[in-house]
């Protein structure tokens, strides 16, 4: 596996990354606002309900928003060189499938290959973290082999 294949994965990881941090932000910004137009109607039950769905959803947006953050600082770690055993910034080839451990993006095609960008903390990627070429690991009842680490 090449080191430009992973110099793009992280790429674009940092990339999805970067377009959810603005993304949450934008919508915390308008539940703000919401909450702040909102005016005490006569109808007051109305009112309060809609003043706690736009809090649940100020809540909800500050913790992608946590995450997200956290994915970046992670990426910003990530050194792209060869790994020797599963571990964050490896790409993984499997007899099943090739994943890349950085943070939840999905399937990605570099080059014409597939490759699943998976977090560490996703169930295959707890099972893959310090596993090394030659180990089998299952998950849901498929069994992969580890061929190589990069």
């Amino acid at each position: 596996m090449d080191i430009g294949v992973k110099k793009e994965l992280l790429r674009r990881c940092f990339k999805k990354i970067e377009e959810r941090l603005g993304e949450i932000s934008i919508a915390i910004q308008q539940a703000q606002e919401a909450t702040e137009n909102e005016t005490k109607s006569s109808a007051g039950d109305k009112y309060e309900t809609s003043r706690e769905m736009l809090q649940q959803d100020l809540n909800r947006f500050h913790i992608q928003l946590s995450q997200a953050r956290k994915d970046h600082i992670l990426l910003q770690k990530i050194e792209v060189g060869i790994k020797k055993n599963v571990e964050i910034g490896a790409i993984v080839t499997t007899d099943y499938l090739t994943y890349f451990i950085a943070v939840s993006l999905g399937q990605q095609e570099i080059g014409g290959k597939k490759i699943v960008v998976i977090s560490p903390a996703s169930p295959i990627g707890k099972l893959l973290v310090g596993a090394a070429t030659g180990e089998y690991i299952s998950l849901n009842g498929t069994k992969q082999l580890i061929t190589g680490v990069y």
